[in-house]
């Protein structure tokens, strides 16, 4: 599934920004006026905001390589070339079960 549209991402972020309650409103009567240093601007970005940013930036990555293995894999396919490791289906067949069995889901 690709999810194309950076709008989606944005807009659905801003709503959460304008509906959290730990975001201070801007204050009518604050002083507008700033004043220009020249120095560039200094902000410090919290360990979880980099952590998040990291997470977004993967995940429109992620789209794009499941996007050339899903083309590799068709390629291959349609080639006659596409082979399946029995051992890798059993193991993985086995470890599902097992999972069952135990109560577990791999998801």
């Amino acid at each position: 599934m690709k999810i194309s549209g950076k709008d989606l991402i944005d807009s659905g972020i801003s709503q959460q920004v304008k509906n959290d309650k730990g975001v201070a409103p801007v204050r009518d009567g604050a002083d507008n006026e700033t004043q220009q240093t020249g120095a560039p601007a200094k902000i410090n970005i919290s360990a979880e905001a980099r952590y998040l940013q990291k997470a977004a930036e993967l995940a429109g990555r992620g789209d794009d390589l499941r996007a050339a293995k899903v083309a590799k894999i068709k390629e291959q396919v349609e080639q006659g070339t596409y082979g399946v490791d029995a051992g890798e289906v059993a193991n993985s067949i086995a470890r599902s079960e097992v999972a069952r069995l135990l109560g577990k889901s791999d998801g």
